[in-house]
């Protein structure tokens, strides 16, 4: 006997769906940002910036000034240590 587990109203727009294909990516690792990035470069679209918080809790990459990832834990103090920071 089949059950069901939910049931969607006919009038269900996927504003949740869309909403999560719009949400920021978060970034954590060396290698993820790294591979992020990387993927950004080989496609055709605008300019990519990378930043850092003033009080270095967390960066954001941003597309043509929209933020598109954050950036937390290793992924972070790797930037930081880039740029010369040792102290956070």
């Amino acid at each position: 006997m089949p059950s069901t587990l939910y049931k969607q109203s006919s009038n269900f727009t996927h504003s949740t769906g869309s909403f999560l294909k719009s949400a920021p990516v978060e970034l954590t690792t060396v290698s993820g940002y790294n591979d992020f990035i990387e993927r950004l470069n080989k496609k055709d679209g605008g300019q990519i910036s990378t930043i850092l918080s003033e009080d270095k809790s967390q960066g954001y990459v941003l597309q043509d000034g929209e933020t598109i990832a954050t950036i937390h834990g290793e992924a972070k103090d790797y930037l930081l240590s880039l740029g010369g920071v040792t102290d956070q």
